[in-house]
Parts: structure tokens; sequence; C-alpha cells
């Protein structure tokens, strides 16, 4: 069974199609089912009509426009079950994109062809397949939910071909350019976020989001159990994206690393634990989006080739596989969710170990 919650004391199972009451009283939990999200409303609230429902917004009739839908979607839905992050991102590619060409369109009226259509048009005006089928996949989100809710007989999305996935493109750099870019930023808050991306892999937002209460200098450990992100100009703190993001790093190899972290435990402004690792010299922690610039304008002073903090996420990844370490333990210190997602990132690492084994088979064979 697979349910999932709707709003205070109503859930809906996907598998059953039946949503379900739960209420509390004298001590005991009660669930009733019922084939309608109109049903399931009337129980929950008798005698209220639906354009009154207590604490949420009425859902839009089947005559309202697909825009009308999408706005009830990210108010009611989105913002109250998935992250900040998330909840912005999908805002932006509704008001810049969706509004604009298919919102005034009637949401019963709304057909495989229009969808097609859209996306077809997003990719001729130089939008990545990768960024349009992140708008297939909303798309595909919001109609199966109106289609839950009773407003649409079915989702005219599953008649639509999205755009495949293309495998990106990722810099990395070797040991020798790495121990250069150690030299040029050593002493320095950037310097610091360099090694903790370059020895452990460490996503931008897990740098930005470590603090002193994380780091124990005298065991040599690295908790990570909170990113920080920015959104809309604003910093966003949350847990990690999934169980496995959550993990404990053993430094104790990584001198260099280890002799940035003492040099900020020195400078740190306070005695609290919860003041962040990386700081700026105004003692503010810098922005995600700042480093992002600071690797830029490094790379061209010095005219390295381009490499943001995540390509040496992937450079640790790079290495390590040139190393010979098992993708599970690779996988387990990236912190993804389950190998099969290293997998698929680093298939081009992968390869190169396969034409070594293959090379090695060959030489064996041939004397």
């Amino acid at each position: 069974m697979s349910r999932k919650a709707l709003q205070k004391n109503i859930s809906y199972d996907d598998r059953r199609n039946l949503y379900y009451v739960t209420t509390v009283g004298n001590g005991r939990r009660k669930s009733r089912t019922y084939s309608t999200y109109d049903q399931t409303l009337a129980a929950l609230y008798p005698g209220v009509s639906q354009n009154n429902w207590p604490h949420e917004r009425p859902i839009p009739e089947p005559s309202a426009t697909f825009g009308q839908w999408l706005d009830w979607w990210l108010t009611e839905d989105v913002a109250a079950s998935r992250a900040v992050s998330t909840s912005y991102g999908y805002r932006n590619i509704v008001r810049r994109h969706l509004l604009p060409t298919i919102g005034d369109i009637p949401l019963a009226g709304l057909s495989s062809f229009h969808l097609q259509t859209y996306l077809s048009m997003k990719l001729s005006e130089g939008l990545s397949p990768n960024t349009v089928l992140k708008h297939y996949n909303l798309l595909h989100t919001a109609l199966h939910q109106a289609v839950r809710l009773g407003l649409l007989p079915g989702d005219p999305s599953r008649g639509v071909t999205p755009p495949r996935l293309t495998p990106s493109q990722y810099t990395c750099y070797s040991p020798q350019q790495i121990r250069i870019l150690f030299q040029l930023t050593k002493g320095s808050p950037l310097g610091l976020a360099v090694r903790l991306a370059a020895y452990l892999g460490l996503r931008r937002s897990e740098i930005t989001g470590l603090r002193w209460q994380c780091v124990d200098l005298n065991a040599k450990v690295v908790l990570i159990q909170e990113v920080r992100t920015e959104v809309g100009g604003q910093a966003i703190l949350k847990e990690p994206k999934t169980r496995r993001s959550v993990r404990r790093l053993g430094i104790s190899g990584c001198s260099e690393l280890i002799a940035e972290l003492e040099r900020a435990w020195i400078a740190r402004k306070s005695d609290d634990p919860t003041e962040f690792v990386l700081l700026r010299t105004n003692g503010v922690p810098p922005s995600p989006d700042l480093l992002t610039r600071q690797m830029a304008r490094l790379t061209e002073q010095y005219r390295l080739p381009k490499i943001t903090l995540h390509g040496l996420r992937h450079s640790f990844a790079s290495i390590a596989n040139s190393q010979h370490i098992p993708m599970h333990d690779i996988s387990h210190i990236l912190g993804h969710s389950s190998i099969a997602v290293t997998s698929t990132i680093y298939t081009h690492l992968f390869d190169e170990t396969e034409s070594t084994t293959l090379r090695t088979v060959a030489e064996a064979i041939q004397g």
C-alpha cells in the first residue's frame, strides 16, 4: 500500500485508488475510506460547502484553466510536502514557461498534443534536453495529482514522449592539478572549501553547511548532517536529500585538510559549536554562489582549466576509481542514495575501468 498525505487527516492510496480520513476520538484512532475526494471532504467537514472548506483553498473546478490548477497545486501540495528549494524551482518553471504558453488552456481540454508541442517548442528555444525533462516531470506530477483528485479522467502526460536524459559532461582535475590548486588557495576560506571537495568529495551545499559541532579534530572525523543552499537570494538550512547523505568521514590521512581546519578553528569568531566552519573575513558564512564565483575568478586568473567545487567532487570520484577503490565505497563516501546512482553519474569512469580490465586480459592471452 502506498499512501500519501494530502492534508491534515486525509491521505490517498494510489494503488487502491482510495482516500482515507483518519480521526482520533476518545483516545482511539479511526480510519474510513472513500472513493472520491469530494466524498472525503464531505465526511470530514459535514454541512460545509466545498467553497468554504476550513483551512484550505477550494480545489479548482474541472472548468478551471491549467494555470489555475498549477497555482492551487503549487500552494496546497508542493509547498506543503516538498523542500523549499524544490518548491522555488517548480514555481520558476511555472511562472517563466508554463503559464505564458499553455496556462490559459482549460484543464479538462489539455491534451497530449498540447504537452508534446510545448516540450518541442522549449527544445527549439535552446533549453537542454535535461532541462526540458524537468519540465515534463513537473507536468506529469501535477497532472497525476489532478487525476487522483478526480478533476481529470486520465493523465495526458502519459501519451507524451519526453526527451532523453543526456549524460552530463564533467571536468575533472588530475592529482597534479589539484596540488597546484592547493598551493594557490593555501590559508584562505576558498582553500578550505577546495580541500573539503577534493579530499572528501563533499557537495558545495555540504561545505557551506558544515558547523564546528560536526568536526572533531582530535578524533579526525567530519560528520555531514546538514546542507546550506540559497533560494531566491536567501540562505536555507535543511537536512541532506537522502539518509545515505548523512555520513561520518575519517580524515586522519588528509594532512593538508586537517591543517586548513586547524587554521579555521583558530580564526573562528566564537566558541559557539553551531558556528559555521567556513566564514568570510567579516564573520559571515559565504553563500554557495560566492564560492562558485571565486573558483571561476581563480581559474581564469591563473589560466587553469575551468572547474567548480562540484567538479572537484567528480575529481575525487575519478581518482578513487583510478586507484581501484570499490564502487560501493565511492558511493558511500559521496553520499549517493544507491550504488546505481553512482554508476549512472560516473559511467564514463567505470567504462575506463572496464577498458583497463579488458586490456589486461588481452595482454595475458597474447603473452
